[in-house]
């Protein structure tokens, strides 16, 4: 569940600017070399500099922290890009029975709003790992290297399919303009799985947030984890989410929910700063 968790985090990258408050946050993504010269209205997906917290509950209990960061947009190999970084970790009670934490940085194409380059250090308790995937137009290879441990790699080739990684799927979602009932699907590689995402808008509502009430539009989902050829794992289930994105043109995340064994995760924006 945590790599669902992950992408809903990565929404953050959805412009925030309806919303209040401050936090000291930690993400930093790093700086890119000079590129061509883009205004505000040439980036899509992402506000240069903003940082986003959120705050995780499980059952109703604060399990966890997190927080987003975009940088400024510069060149890598003489692309438009920019860097975004992602820090999910436990915090509370749940700190004290296991560490948790998953950091994720992404170079993004901005002409083509995928990723070029993804990399992510994970503590799970004892269990330590870094991978770095590097994507072309038909594939990625991903460098997977746990702690004390020779590096292992992975090649997915995805044929004329167009695969994301968290960052980039949550700024595809936040231009997507559909109406109730309408589908979209993508596939999406977060550390070294690949999922097949399905999302749908449900429709209006009015949620509580820590802004107060606000209009909101609810996107359901599935995502099923795949093997390196696009098809399903055998014996994993789907899993469900539900997001929520303001009603407005930001597009601001507020909430996201997913249901587990171990009960509900409920993900909620508490934190929002813009140069």
């Amino acid at each position: 569940m945590g790599r669902v968790v992950l992408a809903c985090l990565a929404a953050a990258a959805m412009s925030a600017s309806a919303c209040g408050g401050t936090a000291d946050l930690n993400a930093q993504p790093p700086t890119l070399a000079p590129g061509p010269t883009s205004t505000d209205e040439d980036i899509v997906g992402f506000a240069p500099g903003e940082q986003l917290a959120f705050e995780v509950r499980l059952a109703g209990v604060l399990a966890g922290e997190a927080q987003f960061a975009a940088g400024q947009p510069g060149a890598v190999d003489g692309r438009r890009a920019i860097a975004v970084t992602s820090i999910i970790k436990s915090a509370g009670a749940f700190a004290l029975i296991k560490e948790v934490k998953d950091d994720v940085t992404s170079i993004i194409d901005l002409d083509r709003m995928r990723p070029m380059r993804t990399t992510s250090d994970v503590v799970f308790g004892a269990r330590r790992y870094h991978a770095a995937t590097d994507f072309t137009d038909h594939g990625a290879t991903i460098q997977y290297t746990p702690e004390g441990e020779s590096t292992r790699t992975l090649v997915f080739d995805f044929g004329d399919a167009v695969v994301h990684d968290a960052h980039s799927s949550m700024a595809l979602v936040r231009t997507w303009t559909a109406e109730p009932g309408e589908r979209m699907a993508l596939w999406v590689i977060g550390g070294r799985r690949l999922w097949r995402t399905e999302i749908w808008v449900v429709g209006d509502e009015v949620i509580g947030t820590r802004m107060g009430n606000q209009s909101a539009i609810r996107i359901d989902g599935t995502s099923v984890r795949s093997r390196a050829d696009l098809s399903p794992e055998p014996g994993k289930k789907p899993r469900s989410f539900s997001v929520w994105v303001s009603d407005d043109a930001d597009r601001v995340p507020l909430k996201f929910s997913a249901r587990t064994e171990l009960g509900d995760i409920v993900i909620e924006l508490v934190a929002y700063e813009r140069p």
